[in-house]
């Protein structure tokens, strides 16, 4: 009867095999050895698999019983460095390459963040480097700059397509403009589809051209304002 429940209610669970046992005891179901295994550290966090000897030595504290248990538990049981240990497993892979259009988002990145606030709005320019449409968030931009604002960690396989539980190799680099059209697309399909939207305050970018454009429009009107009837 206990493995038919397992069995049952597996696919509902998301994490790895320390989750699953933590949820079972919470809502009082029906637990394997295994499970308790994992609850008692005995056993491999993400896989259930049982520790080693060596793992299980005094003084000796292990999670996984493996690298690659230990690559897919961080990436894929979530908490609050769940981004964090995706972007670093990228960058790892990829370097801040943008897998679409080829540019080295993270050599932008440190090269604007060398540059005085004043230098930057040029340096972008000459990269053609898409802006933030809110004032706010161009200053920021400009003022304090984070790599998080030149390149993403993204899921090719989209979440609401239902690539939210893959693992590492459902992830590229995508420059921050990239990723921005990309979100476009999706939100385009999903409305195809009848899904529900998808926030569009990821794609509030503009062209670096329509800063200038804006600008001087700006002026224009002032001065036709202040001139007499």
């Amino acid at each position: 009867m206990c493995s038919t429940l397992h069995n049952q209610s597996i696919d509902r669970y998301k994490g790895g095999s320390k989750e699953r046992a933590q949820e079972k005891l919470s809502q009082g179901e029906c637990m394997d050895d295994s499970d308790r295994a994992v609850l008692d550290g005995t056993a491999c966090a993400w896989c259930a698999q049982a520790l080693s000897s060596t793992s299980l030595a005094r003084g000796v504290e292990s999670t996984y019983c493996s690298q690659s248990c230990a690559e897919e538990g961080r990436l894929r049981r979530g908490g609050i460095y769940a981004s964090t240990r995706v972007r670093a497993q990228v960058f790892a892979l990829e370097g801040g390459v943008c897998q679409q259009c080829g540019i080295d988002a993270h050599a932008l990145f440190l090269r604007i963040s060398s540059l005085q606030p004043a230098e930057r709005l040029n340096a972008l320019c000459n990269a053609n480097w898409r802006l933030p449409r809110s004032r706010p968030a161009l200053e920021r931009l400009l003022q304090l700059p984070k790599e998080g604002d030149f390149w993403q960690a993204d899921h090719i396989l989209a979440v609401a397509e239902g690539g939210g539980d893959c693992g590492l190799d459902n992830f590229q680099t995508l420059c921050v403009p990239c990723h921005k059209l990309d979100t476009e697309k999706l939100r385009s399909r999903i409305r195809l589809n009848g899904g529900p939207t998808i926030s569009s305050a990821n794609t509030n970018s503009q062209d670096i051209r329509s800063v200038f454009l804006k600008a001087k429009s700006s002026t224009h009107t002032k001065r036709r304002r202040r001139s007499p009837d």
